[in-house]
């Protein structure tokens, strides 16, 4: 994957993960700026989604642990620990933080 293409698939699941939460958990407040998504929890507690351009990997990070996905079959981003994509790692994330459900699709 060229450095190019790495941004742009990045961007595109930031961006689609700042939209699929504005519907999901609009309690979360999600604020993007150049390349990184910080996402507010109504305890004050917060979580750092970011891309990391010279390993091409989008990182997470928060006090329940940090989490690496790689960009996988040109779609996904897989943490390869779990097996977890980001949106399930994350759904599972905001499930237990927001004490329900949330679904932000694959």
């Amino acid at each position: 994957m060229t450095a190019e293409n790495f941004a742009m698939a990045a961007e595109q699941i930031l961006d689609r993960i700042v939209d699929r939460l504005g519907e999901a958990a609009p309690e979360v407040d999600a604020d993007m700026i150049d390349g990184v998504l910080t996402l507010q929890f109504p305890d004050g507690s917060e979580m750092v989604i970011n891309r990391q351009e010279a390993v091409k990997q989008i990182w997470l990070a928060c006090s329940d642990g940090p989490a690496r996905f790689d960009h996988r079959n040109g779609r996904i981003w897989i943490d390869l620990r779990s097996g977890n994509t980001l949106e399930q790692h994350l759904a599972s994330i905001l499930a237990r933080r927001l004490g329900r459900p949330v679904e932000l699709g694959d």
